[in-house]
């Protein structure tokens, strides 16, 4: 399996897919930063997260100017989301989607296809 992308900066405040998301990146040695409280990570310093994941389709929807931004760095973009949400995710800038329900097989599949070559 390809390198994965180690810092996931997590933007969202939903709890109990924050638990899972950290379960699924300590099994796989990523670091999950989860910024307190949820609703001001737009505004932490991650310390240069190779990625970004964002808990909805609505929290993605609300920080579209740092989407944007990033955009231009190259940081990878993940949302969860459904399957029926997939084609709106893309179009607001995520780069990839941890599809509902999320297994730990999905999370690792799609952190291997943003891979670091694409992370920074």
């Amino acid at each position: 399996m390809p390198p994965l992308p180690t810092r996931l900066l997590v933007v969202g405040n939903d709890v109990r897919l924050i638990h899972l998301l950290r379960r699924y990146g300590e099994q796989s040695g990523c670091q999950m930063i989860v910024p307190a409280p949820a609703s001001e990570a737009t505004q932490a310093d991650p310390g240069q997260p190779t990625a970004l994941v964002f808990l909805s389709l609505d929290d993605l929807q609300t920080a579209q100017t740092v989407v944007d931004d990033l955009a231009a760095l190259e940081t990878p973009v993940l949302v969860c989301a459904s399957v029926a949400e997939e084609a709106r995710a893309r179009e607001l800038g995520a780069d990839a989607c941890l599809l509902h329900p999320l297994t730990y097989e999905h999370f690792l599949a799609v952190l291997a296809a943003i891979g670091p070559s694409q992370a920074h």
